[in-house]
């Protein structure tokens, strides 16, 4: 009998398919000690991915979606198809570094309480990608609402929201991760269950995250487990203004889910009424 592969890396493409070349590329120049089992979800691409990924990585499994779908639904399928002891998430925009996979699954061996790790994102210039936060509170949907994080981003409900005084150099248990690159352990996915579904993009690792911190387990960042980290090569690069209204859809969904109705309403309340003045300030 086969032994099980120490993990499965899924990874959703949806017509990005040189950025997906160079991120398999970057698994295997970089990786040695493990045992992969790498599945693509191709999201419907129009861009002739899957026969590139055919005839450069005949390994990897290839899971055709014949129309766009979410990024939660498409990672669930691999994740579903996933035979590995850990499952991984990996956005098709990054570069796997030297020992990445190898560091974050011995972690996770040497840390059984953990149910997910997530690994430190650079820039393509090497520097950091601030990543790892808190889970929203109330009063975070309200300053996201009205715009206050942007506008006074050294806030102390933002500051608070981002760790404000950890420099990301150090292996840390934080609340939530960053889906770019998130690892988790197969026991921990099947007490919290997948991806939510209903998260088209965005938000949907805070919610995994928060269901496995529900659930018992502990989350961590990793800072010398290293992905370089592209950023919107997918998404917001091609369509700002749909991404954007995806955005808060994801946002709006979170807090209904987990902080219920009425702060729901007043979150959305507020995101509505700051879109009405800024449209009246475009008019005049």
């Amino acid at each position: 009998m086969n032994a099980a592969p120490d993990l499965t890396v899924s990874i959703v493409n949806s017509s990005n398919r040189d950025m997906l070349e160079r991120c398999l590329r970057s698994i295997q120049a970089n990786t040695r000690d493990l045992m992969l089992q790498v599945i693509v979800v191709d999201n419907a691409s129009t861009d002739n991915s899957v026969e590139m990924l055919h005839r450069e990585f005949p390994q990897v499994i290839v899971l055709q979606s014949k129309e766009r779908r979410g990024f939660s639904a498409n990672h669930n399928r691999a994740l579903e198809r996933g035979t590995g002891r850990y499952l991984m998430i990996l956005n098709d925009d990054t570069e796997i570094l030297p020992h990445c996979l190898e560091r974050l699954v011995r972690f996770m061996d040497a840390h059984p309480e953990a149910g997910a790790c997530g690994a430190q994102l650079l820039n393509p210039d090497g520097s950091l990608q601030r990543t790892a936060n808190r889970f929203p509170t109330l009063a975070f949907g309200i300053f996201e609402a009205l715009g206050l994080d942007a506008r006074f981003p050294n806030n102390p409900v933002q500051r608070h929201n981002i760790y404000a005084e950890w420099d990301r150099a150090s292996v840390r248990e934080v609340d939530s991760v960053s889906g770019a690159a998130l690892l988790v352990r197969r026991e921990a996915m099947a007490q919290a269950g997948p991806l939510d579904p209903n998260y088209f993009l965005y938000s949907e690792e805070v919610d995994w995250c928060y269901r496995l911190h529900k659930q018992g387990w502990k989350i961590y960042y990793l800072a010398d487990a290293r992905v370089t980290h592209y950023g919107g090569q997918s998404t917001t690069a091609r369509a700002p203004k749909k991404y954007h209204d995806i955005y808060w859809q994801s946002f709006l969904y979170y807090y209904k889910k987990h902080f219920g109705t009425p702060a729901y309403l007043l979150v959305r309340a507020l995101l509505a009424m700051r879109l009405s003045a800024r449209r009246l300030v475009v008019r005049e």
